[in-house]
């Protein structure tokens, strides 16, 4: 039972590491593609569209239909907000006679703020509609970590109570101000007196606050890392079960390998 379970989790393990890395890279790929495929118009041209085109514009964030936003936690003007409370708490567990006490975190709230904007170029403006889709590099507007408890002055001694098993709360904040270079990637059209933009039918939706060329780049980094580790891990499995098939050492065979 043992020799059985150890044929087929070490390879098993390397697999469940390797497959999400492979796939991350493809997806990474397939972007970095439909970026490069895709031509960069302006609002001007896009007036010209009655039906939804796959394009890319660049420009400034500005307010979408309903003005300007204000981030929950800091109340910076924005067009776009994340928020995020991470609770940080001890989890103590009782097994064959001993407590283990560990520190762990959960997420309590992690929401977007789903609300058209817009971005302005030379030629005019077009709403995005993004229903809260993810922005890449978005600016952190805060990070703050409340430590639970009250806070107790007895005889001038100052200290901290805390009688449960919370730690503390961490509050995290992304926006993107007004006036925020952005590139985005979507379908767009004219429609009802107005251009706008969202999520094609096929490929990618992109919402950026780097410029292509720094995206392209960090997509071009990030999938060969992944390509090549994932793959590694990958084919180190397929290796390990090979050598367990002819009774050979399967640990020394890995290592001479890779050294």
């Amino acid at each position: 039972m043992i020799d059985l379970l150890y044929f087929w989790l070490i390879p098993v393990l390397l697999a469940v590491a390797g497959v999400p890395m492979v796939f991350r890279a493809y997806v990474q790929q397939r972007k970095r593609r439909a970026m490069r495929a895709t031509a960069t118009v302006t609002c001007a041209e896009i007036a010209e569209y009655d039906e939804p085109v796959v394009c890319e514009v660049k420009g400034t964030a500005v307010p979408g239909p309903d003005g300007p936003v204000h981030a929950p936690f800091s109340g910076q003007p924005c067009v776009w907000h994340r928020t995020k409370v991470t609770v940080r708490y001890t989890h103590t567990e009782h097994r064959d006679g001993t407590t283990e006490t560990t520190t762990r975190e959960r997420t309590l709230h992690d929401e977007t703020h789903g609300a058209p904007f817009a971005v302005r170029d030379d030629a005019g403006e077009i709403i995005i509609v993004h229903d809260g889709e993810p922005v890449d590099e978005p600016p952190q507007s805060l990070s703050h970590y409340e430590q639970a408890g009250g806070d107790v002055n007895l005889f001038g001694l100052h200290f901290r109570v805390n009688l449960s098993n919370v730690k503390g709360h961490r509050y995290e904040e992304w926006v993107i101000p007004q006036s925020q270079s952005l590139y985005v990637l979507g379908a767009a059209m004219a429609a009802d007196g107005r251009l706008v933009m969202g999520r094609p039918d096929a490929g990618p939706f992109i919402i950026s606050t780097r410029s292509e060329e720094e995206l392209s780049a960090s997509l071009r980094g990030g999938l060969f890392r992944a390509y090549l580790i994932g793959g590694a891990l990958i084919a180190a499995s397929l290796i390990w079960l090979l050598l367990e098939m002819v009774h050979a050492d399967p640990g020394g065979h890995l290592v001479r390998l890779l050294l």
